[in-house]
């Protein structure tokens, strides 16, 4: 493994990519590679541990070359995190060369307020002022239990990033109301008695790429705390219930969805 921590700096907005890609090796052949950019969770107040280099490790170990974005966090105010995410992807792009990365399989995945961002990129429009300039849209899409709508049970994360008032030229920011026709395809996950985000978060933006006949997988588990991560023992020691390997199949079938692209 080759690991480094790059700054991210855009606009003036800073963050902290740290880069888990693939030693080549003769006895190793591999294609050009998918990137994974990892944006963890915490309602935008913190970047939560535990679903940051665990998932990037995860990913990693199946072949891809994994990023784990530290993003600015309130009281920094939007639009700080999408501008730093949109040139975490830039800049994976930029070092696909010499990363053996194929620049057309750069895929995001986000987790509660990071799923936001996720979605945020996904739905960002290409003429956005601090990203325009930026090669920023990933080519699929990874939202575990993600803040989508802030009417739908968590205003926090919205809260945390636009402050009390809600300028409205970030009325996008309720994903499900602005998905475009060209979204990336998107794998959705979620639990149903999810007590902190609610799985209608993530049945509305289902919902929303259904109508405009994007391509979209969504699964929504029976039984699961919110923060899940990847639902195995290594992360869920200070989950309710501890580990569910039910849920944790999402690992398998997201890996698959993202493949198929």
């Amino acid at each position: 493994m080759n690991y480094e921590i790059l700054k991210i700096s855009e606009n003036n907005y800073e963050g902290e990519l740290a880069c888990y890609e693939h030693a080549e090796s003769h006895e190793l052949p591999e294609s050009p590679r998918p990137a994974l950019l990892v944006l963890p969770g915490g309602a935008y107040v913190y970047c939560s541990d535990r679903e940051a280099e665990p998932i990037g490790v995860e990913f990693f170990n199946r072949g891809y070359n994994a990023y784990v974005l530290r993003y600015p966090c309130a009281p920094v105010r939007f639009p700080a995190q999408l501008t730093v995410a949109a040139a975490a992807i830039d800049a994976i792009r930029k070092r696909a060369k010499k990363t053996n990365t194929n620049p057309e399989k750069v895929f995001a995945i986000g987790f509660s307020a990071g799923g936001h961002l996720c979605g945020t990129l996904a739905n960002c429009p290409p003429d956005f002022k601090t990203v325009k300039k930026l090669n920023f849209k990933p080519n699929g899409v990874v939202l575990a239990y993600p803040v989508i709508n802030e009417n739908y049970g968590h205003c926090e994360s919205h809260g945390n990033i636009l402050g009390e008032e809600r300028p409205k030229e970030c009325e996008w920011l309720n994903l499900d109301k602005s998905v475009r026709p060209d979204n990336p395809p998107a794998f959705i996950w979620a639990t149903a008695n999810d007590g902190i985000v609610p799985a209608v978060n993530s049945l509305s933006y289902a919902a929303a790429y259904n109508k405009l006949g994007l391509k979209y997988e969504l699964h929504i588990y029976a039984h699961g705390p919110h923060g899940l991560s990847l639902s195995d023992r290594r992360v869920c020691q200070l989950c309710a219930g501890g580990e569910n390997l039910h849920v944790a199949t999402w690992v398998n079938l997201a890996d698959e969805f993202l493949r198929s692209l």
